[in-house]
């Protein structure tokens, strides 16, 4: 019996045949995984349309399409805002929240890590229809850049808070599980 460098038998098997099928299945099956692992490690390192500063530290067009998975314990917000940028500073979250582009309202909160995320909401949703908040605490600013005025649930729907048309103020969001921003 005869053993490769890969340290799986060739040999001969019962009834004197010669097995080597074996070898070749478990090679095939492992240049399938290594595809697959390739594959699934690009699009999670460079995720389509993923948010990025335009240089300035503002919002950017390619947030529109920014890839949304919050990690366990972090902040989210579905459906997903139109604009989500994570791993950001106090500083830089409270700026992209005090620059809101038009029409928009942005929020922030703190990430399970310490970071903060921001969130740029712009569609209404159909009537009785809300955003939902995951895991928002304490007491963080937000900015109402529409014409609107933006409104803050309670889980039964009853209003907590609101945000005039374009002006910005500080949110309690500990009894905060919805947002209707138009």
């Amino acid at each position: 019996m005869s053993t490769s460098s890969t340290g799986l038998s060739e040999g001969v098997g019962t009834g004197g045949s010669r097995r080597t099928g074996g070898t070749r299945s478990v090679r095939r099956l492992v240049a399938v995984v290594v595809a697959l692992l390739s594959v699934f490690g690009v699009s999670v390192a460079a995720p389509a349309g993923a948010a990025q500063l335009d240089g300035g530290g503002s919002w950017s067009a390619s947030d529109e399409a920014a890839s949304y998975a919050p990690a366990k314990g972090d902040p989210s917000i579905w459906p997903k805002p139109s604009i989500v940028q994570t791993n950001l500073s106090a500083a830089e979250s409270q700026q992209r929240v005090e620059d809101c582009p038009l029409s928009h309202l942005c929020v922030r909160n703190q990430e399970a890590d310490g970071l903060w995320s921001a969130y740029a909401l712009y569609y209404c949703l159909e009537p009785g229809q809300y955003y939902e908040l995951t895991n928002f605490t304490g007491t963080v600013y937000a900015q109402n850049s529409q014409n609107v005025t933006a409104r803050f649930l309670r889980a039964d729907n009853s209003v907590v808070d609101t945000i005039g048309p374009n002006t910005g103020k500080n949110i309690y969001w500990n009894p905060v599980w919805k947002i209707d921003p138009c």
